[in-house]
């Protein structure tokens, strides 16, 4: 078979993988389309970086947040997450340098993690669980940090720069990207997450580490927070002890606009690329349209509404239509013929 004969066989299979990736990738070409309509530099190299370097934060928690409901569950904690590590960080680089700051953030990170898992390892509920933590972790920031502030070093803030018009930031954000839809696809972990989801004690009886499971789903969880936060401090050049308060709504938003099951059971991370980028899209859109800051969220909470209902229900109107077509072609069509006496 040659190669052209394989790669058609292979891009329908790659699409019926994804088809619930495809709502998110379509509103995303929408906005694309909006936001080129109402300015001739939307679609400008300057202005695709700086949308790159806006959406970064998001896309992290958002991938983060995807493990999460993909094992049945959520965290409510990533915002919290964020503000607490960027907090950290900034206070710690003055007097451990940017090794010491990073390192005692992203071990934060991992402790409100693996508190997370293990607690819901236990049974208990995981919006619960994250509520608690959220709780704890926002109000750690705020009493080490009641204010933005803290001192960043030049070096590090350059990790929010630019190669002419490229961030810096891009390959690292493109290999992470990579890893997370290569972690779910093709690792044992990201099976496990799938089953543990779909149904907690199926997986238990088929042999799955259900409880590290979920502390491996958490600890990756918090992760992809702390690298958020981490990319925010180099951006703002402060530690704000309240930046994370939108990540978790939002990156929720994202996940489920991505097409991955709230209830666990199939995750799509490229959908979830497409639902942090259509997040980030919406935004720069309602920006160029002029449209209040104070319209903006109900605005977007609509707009993800929509797109979540409207594939529901075409999915559900062709699962009826087939459902029909299939009770006709089991009807005898001589049915009647034979009742007649």
């Amino acid at each position: 078979m040659s190669a052209r004969s394989q790669t058609g066989l292979r891009l329908p299979a790659f699409v019926r993988r994804n088809l619930s990736a495809q709502p998110a990738f379509i509103f995303c070409l929408v906005l694309a389309a909006v936001g080129a309509s109402q300015s001739a530099a939307f679609l400008s190299p300057f202005n695709v970086g700086n949308l790159v370097v806006q959406i970064t934060p998001l896309l992290l928690v958002t991938i983060g947040q995807t493990y999460a409901v993909g094992s049945g569950g959520l965290d409510l904690s990533v915002g919290a997450i964020v503000s607490l590590v960027a907090v950290i960080t900034a206070v710690l680089f003055a007097p451990l340098g940017i090794a010491g700051a990073v390192a005692l953030g992203l071990l934060a990170a991992i402790a409100i993690g693996a508190i997370n898992g293990l607690f819901i390892s236990k049974g208990i509920e995981p919006f619960l669980v994250t509520l608690a933590t959220l709780s704890v972790a926002q109000g750690v920031a705020l009493f080490i940090n009641p204010v933005p502030g803290g001192a960043v070093p030049a070096a590090y803030h350059a990790i929010a720069g630019y190669w002419g018009n490229v961030p810096i930031i891009l390959p690292a954000v493109m290999l992470v990207c990579l890893f997370s839809a290569w972690s779910i696809r093709k690792t044992s972990t990201g099976a496990h997450i799938v089953a543990v989801g779909g149904n907690r004690e199926v997986a238990y009886l088929c042999g799955i580490p259900v409880g590290r499971t979920y502390v491996v789903v958490y600890v990756l969880s918090a992760v992809f927070a702390a690298l958020a936060a981490f990319f925010l401090v180099a951006r703002t050049s402060t530690g704000d002890p309240t930046i994370g308060g939108r990540f978790t709504i939002d990156s929720l938003a994202a996940v489920v606009l991505g097409g991955t099951v709230l209830g666990g059971g199939r995750v799509t991370m490229l959908g979830a690329f497409f639902g942090a980028i259509a997040l980030g899209l919406l935004s720069n859109v309602l920006n160029l349209l002029q449209v209040p800051a104070f319209y903006q969220t109900p605005v977007k909470g609509l707009l993800v509404i929509g797109a979540v209902l409207l594939p529901t229900l075409i999915t559900g109107s062709l699962a009826r239509r087939r459902a029909l077509k299939f009770a006709a072609s089991l009807a005898l069509p001589d049915a009647d013929t034979r009742l007649r006496p």
